[in-house]
């Protein structure tokens, strides 16, 4: 009845292509997420590396 909405199955070769680039893509984003603490650490120039919490 509906089948023009079911999408076909992709080959295998296109299917791991893009599976390969998603994982590259998030293997980055993980990267950039964990180096961002020391990278704003090596950054601050502020000499105290005691957090000092106002209350």
């Amino acid at each position: 009845m509906f089948l023009g909405a079911i999408p076909r199955r992709p080959d295998k070769a296109a299917a791991y292509k893009q599976l390969r680039k998603h994982l590259t893509l998030l293997g980055i984003w993980v990267a950039a997420i964990r180096v961002a603490p020391y990278v704003a650490h090596f950054l601050a120039k502020d000499k105290d590396h005691e957090l000092k919490l106002e209350l």
